[in-house]
């Protein structure tokens, strides 16, 4: 599970709630910047949005809260008539900012819809049911967890504090056998609030699960000194009765490869979509791509997107790798590194303390890239120029160097636009 990009909280907003259509239209956007082309030819109609499809967000009437609240109900697929299947999650923008609140839903539930749609672990991430990460009888899909807050520094702590506590496995007795539905359960976790007064709260299929909520609380959270909120959204799929995956309620949607998001887990990163800035984002280490998809859940045992461990593999850092092309552009390669375990922990140290300005060290590069392929697996690299940006992401690391002949030659010479590109990312014509 990933963190995703933290905000400040504004001090005194002014709340005003928007219409449900107009406050859809904020969603469709955001899962159409997540995942370009999934809502084409989808309409606003009445409360709902509805693509051709089949799959369908509606605002329901507010049943809690005020001000900013929404209510979103999501419907994988509408065709499964009469009882259609959903899953429901409610927002509330703490800035009172309905874009705000539209980015939360999108980021968290949002995308646990999208990945149960792809089905391919590109917008949320999966775990089964004996995975140390899962809830056992079930499989898991999972959202990165979002944060906002008075302080970026607070933000990323209770983020990581939420995301390293494991709390669905760990409260898991507390909340499974109420989990009623045969195609999927949606379950939010939330945690904030300020110093003195922090709020744990588990809500089972929309209702608060006050036994899940009172375990949730005793598992030692830690308490900001400002103001903070952190939240993340997760799908629990029934395992079927001869084990096995478990079954969706519908066909995947087979977006396209370059739908999937380019720069989804990259803290502070630009958009991979910009003819002007492009960018590939590639998944996985080679080293746990090669890997079994069975053998790799069960080896992988922390992945926040930026982060990965892998057991008997190794340590592995999402970072850019910048190649200048002959008209003027550069593209990015959003790859792996390998690093050595004392390495990665002092990383992590420096992003806590906020001391990663100007810190410089070493890896070996983990992707086949571009035209010149595996040639460039294991190449020494040294890593720098990441930094903490104001609204607390982090911006990766680059590679900044590399004693391997090849790799040199990739960082310092320039390359021809279309050998790297081939068609995508052209940029439109001038006449």
């Amino acid at each position: 599970m990933s963190w995703i990009r933290s905000r400040r909280r504004a001090q005194e907003p002014a709340a005003k709630r928007l219409p449900d259509l107009e406050f859809l239209s904020l969603v469709r956007a955001g899962l159409e910047a997540l995942a370009p082309g999934v809502t084409q030819g989808a309409e606003l109609k009445g409360n709902s949005l509805i693509s051709p499809q089949g799959w369908a967000v509606a605002v329901a009437p507010p049943h809690h809260g005020g001000g900013v609240h929404y209510d979103l109900v999501a419907l994988p697929d509408v065709a499964l008539q009469p009882d259609v299947p959903c899953f429901v999650d409610c927002v509330e923008s703490v800035s009172a900012n309905p874009q705000d609140a539209a980015d939360t839903w999108v980021q968290t539930a949002g995308a646990c819809l999208l990945e149960l749609l792809d089905r391919r672990a590109h917008f949320a991430d999966r775990a089964g049911p004996d995975d140390e990460r899962g809830v056992p009888g079930w499989h898991l899909i999972i959202s990165g967890a979002v944060a906002v807050g008075h302080d970026a520094g607070e933000n990323r702590r209770l983020q990581d504090a939420l995301l390293s506590t494991n709390v669905l496995h760990r409260i898991a007795e507390w909340f499974t056998a109420d989990l009623e539905s045969p195609f999927f359960n949606g379950v939010k976790v939330f945690y904030g609030g300020h110093p003195g007064a922090m709020q744990a709260e588990v809500r089972v299929n929309g209702e608060r699960h006050e036994a899940a909520s009172a375990a949730m609380a005793a598992l030692g959270l830690p308490e900001p000194a400002a103001f903070t909120a952190v939240r993340f959204y997760a799908l629990l799929l029934p395992v079927p009765s001869g084990g096995g995956e478990p079954v969706h309620p519908t066909g995947p949607l087979e977006l396209d490869s370059a739908s999937a998001p380019a720069c989804a887990h990259c803290h502070g990163e630009s958009g991979g979509l910009d003819p002007e800035h492009p960018c590939f984002d590639l998944a996985l280490p080679h080293l746990i791509a090669e890997l079994p998809e069975e053998e790799r859940r069960r080896r992988v045992k922390h992945d926040t997107g930026a982060i990965m461990t892998a057991e008997g593999v190794g340590n592995f850092l999402k970072v850019r790798l910048p190649i200048r092309l002959d008209d003027g552009r550069t593209v990015t390669y959003l790859a792996w590194a390998y690093l050595r375990a004392s390495v990665i922990d002092d990383f992590v140290q420096r992003v806590h303390s906020n001391q990663l300005a100007d810190h410089r060290f070493e890896g070996l590069l983990c992707n086949a890239i571009g035209p010149w392929g595996e040639g460039l697996l294991r190449a020494p690299i040294v890593l720098g120029g990441q930094r903490i940006n104001e609204d607390g992401s982090v911006r990766s690391s680059t590679v900044l160097e590399s004693s391997d002949p090849l790799l040199g030659r990739v960082l310092s010479e320039t390359w021809p636009a279309a050998a790297i590109l081939g068609n995508h990312f052209p940029r439109p014509s001038s006449n």
